[in-house]
C-alpha cells in the first residue's frame, strides 16, 4: 500500500502541470513521451534492489503513467460531438479491459517460463512499439490554444460543479478500488483462497466489460447522467456490502459481477459528462483531474481499510467500502433531484 500511496501522491502533485502542457503543446507529444518514459522506468525497475529505489521509481511512474490515458480521453472529446462521446469511451474501456484479460495471462506465462525481468523487458518493448505506432498514426487534435493566464489555471479548481462531481466520484471509487487491491488479501487470510484463484475475479470483471460495456453504455445514455452515476454507485454499495456474508468462491465471483455492472454504468457516464463540461482549451486539465480520482482512491482507501482490518475486523473493510460508495450515491441523487427540480 505504501507503493500505491507514493505513486498516487506523485500523480496528484504532477497532473496539474502535465495536463496543462497537454493543453498548450498538444496531446500527441505528451502521450508518446509518457509511453517512452514508462518503458525506461520499467527497465530501471529490473535493476532496483532497495525499497528506496523502488519508491523513487514508483513516484516517477505516477507522473508518467496517466499521460496516455489523459491524452486519449481528451482526443476523443476533441474529435467527437457530445452525443457520441459516451459510446466512444465505452469502446476505449473495452479495449483496455481486453488487455486486462490477456495481459496477466501472457505475463504469467513469461514469468513462469523465464523470469520477472523478462516480463519487464517485454512490457517495456511493447510500450516502445506503441509509442512508435502513436507517432506514425496519431494526428494531433488539440484545439487552438487560447492565451493562458493564472486565472485560467485556477478556473478548474473554481468550477464548483465539476469539483463536486469529482468529490462524489472519488467516494464511489474509494469503495470500488478495494475489490481490486484488498480482495486477494482478504480471500487468502480468511478463506485460504490463493492469488492464482482470486486473480480469476479480475479476469471475470474485464471479460464482462469487454462483452457488455458498449450495450450498457447505450442503455445508460437514455437517462440523466446524474441518475446513472447514482445507480452505478448504489450497485457498488450493494456488491461491497454483500461480501461480509459470503463464504464460497462462487459467491465472491457473483459479487464481482454485480460490481462490474455498476462500473459499466458509472464510468463512461462520468467521463463523457466531464468531457462535455470542459472548455475546449482546458479539456486535458479536466480529464487529468478526473484521472486523478483513481490515484487518490488508490492512495487513501487501502490505507484506511488496512487500519480497519488491523484494528477492528476484516469484514468491516467491506462495510466501510459500502458506506463510502453510498455517500457518493446519495450525493449524485441530490444533484439529480436539483437538476430535475430546475427542469
Amino acid at each position: 500500500t505504501l507503493m500505491f500511496s507514493v505513486e498516487a501522491c506523485a500523480s496528484l502533485l504532477s497532473v496539474g502541470r502535465t495536463s496543462k502542457m497537454m493543453d498548450l503543446h498538444g496531446r500527441k507529444v505528451m502521450m508518446i513521451t509518457g509511453l517512452v518514459l514508462q518503458a525506461g522506468n520499467l527497465l530501471l525497475m529490473t535493476q532496483a534492489t532497495s525499497i528506496g529505489s523502488w519508491l523513487v521509481l514508483m513516484a516517477l511512474m505516477g507522473v508518467v503513467s496517466p499521460l496516455f490515458s489523459i491524452g486519449g480521453n481528451a482526443m476523443v472529446a476533441d474529435l467527437l460531438p457530445n452525443h457520441q462521446r459516451a459510446q466512444a469511451y465505452a469502446l476505449l474501456r473495452m479495449a483496455i479491459n481486453l488487455g486486462v484479460v490477456t495481459g496477466p495471462l501472457i505475463g504469467g506465462w513469461i514469468i513462469a517460463e523465464h523470469s520477472f525481468q523478462t516480463a519487464f523487458w517485454t512490457t517495456a518493448s511493447l510500450l516502445l512499439l506503441l509509442a512508435g505506432l502513436a507517432q506514425w498514426f496519431l494526428q494531433e487534435t488539440r484545439p487552438e490554444a487560447k492565451k493562458d493566464t493564472p486565472q485560467s489555471n485556477l478556473s478548474v479548481w473554481k468550477d464548483r460543479h465539476f469539483m463536486t462531481i469529482l468529490l462524489l466520484y472519488t467516494f464511489s471509487v474509494m469503495g470500488f478500488i478495494e475489490m481490486f487491491i484488498l480482495m486477494p488479501i482478504y480471500l487468502k487470510q480468511n478463506f485460504q483462497i490463493l492469488e492464482n484463484q482470486s486473480s480469476l475475479l479480475f479476469s471475470v470483471n474485464a471479460l464482462i466489460v469487454v462483452l457488455f460495456q458498449y450495450s450498457a453504455t447505450r442503455w445508460a445514455s437514455r437517462f440523466s447522467p446524474f441518475l446513472m452515476m447514482a445507480v452505478g454507485a448504489l450497485i457498488y454499495a450493494l456488491a461491497l456490502g454483500s461480501i461480509p456474508f459470503l463464504e464460497t468462491f462462487v459467491c465472491f465471483v457473483g459479487a464481482m459481477m454485480v460490481l462490474t455492472l455498476g462500473e459499466m454504468v458509472i464510468n463512461p457516464t462520468v467521463t463523457s459528462y466531464v468531457s462535455n463540461l470542459a472548455p475546449d482549451h482546458m479539456r486535458a486539465r479536466y480529464m487529468g483531474m478526473l484521472e486523478m480520482v483513481y490515484r487518490v482512491a488508490m492512495g487513501t482507501s487501502p490505507l484506511i481499510a488496512g487500519l480497519i482490518n488491523d484494528l477492528l475486523a476484516p469484514w468491516l473493510i467491506w462495510v466501510y467500502g459500502s458506506l463510502i460508495t453510498l455517500v457518493g450515491a446519495v450525493g449524485f441523487v441530490g444533484m439529480y433531484l436539483r437538476r430535475f427540480a430546475r427542469s
